[in-house]
């Protein structure tokens, strides 16, 4: 199909209150998402369904998006790992959050001494 064969109904666009959801209906994608979305948005399709991606078009439309490789803060893991003191279960916790046990350590240690700053003024 190549959207000539869709006749849109136009009652369905109302351009006083138009939702993406409204113009999704009026111009039939529902079941022709290849044919009707641009690559990126079919991608989101395809991963998250519909009504999320219409969300994230509707609040990130022209945005870049970045997506970190670490989910997490890695001030949150080392606040995790800290609560450990055996090494081995560090650096079980830093794997776990996607960072080195060197790298978590580091920012335990840089917390120490702004810390000892703190506490010494």
């Amino acid at each position: 199909m190549k959207g000539g064969n869709i006749v849109v109904d136009m009652d369905l666009i109302n351009l006083d209150h138009l939702t993406e959801e409204g113009v999704y209906e009026a111009f039939q994608v529902d079941g022709h998402e290849v044919e009707a979305l641009n690559d990126s948005y079919l991608d989101l399709y395809e991963l998250i369904g519909r009504d999320a991606m219409l969300k994230l078009y509707k609040y990130f439309r022209g945005d870049k998006i970045d997506c970190p490789i670490r989910l997490y803060r890695p001030e949150y893991i080392a606040d995790l790992a800290s609560q450990t003191t055996s090494r081995r279960e560090r650096a079980k916790i830093a794997r776990a959050g996607g960072y080195t046990v060197k790298f978590i350590e580091g920012v335990l240690t840089k917390r120490r001494k702004e810390l000892e700053v703190t506490v010494s003024e």
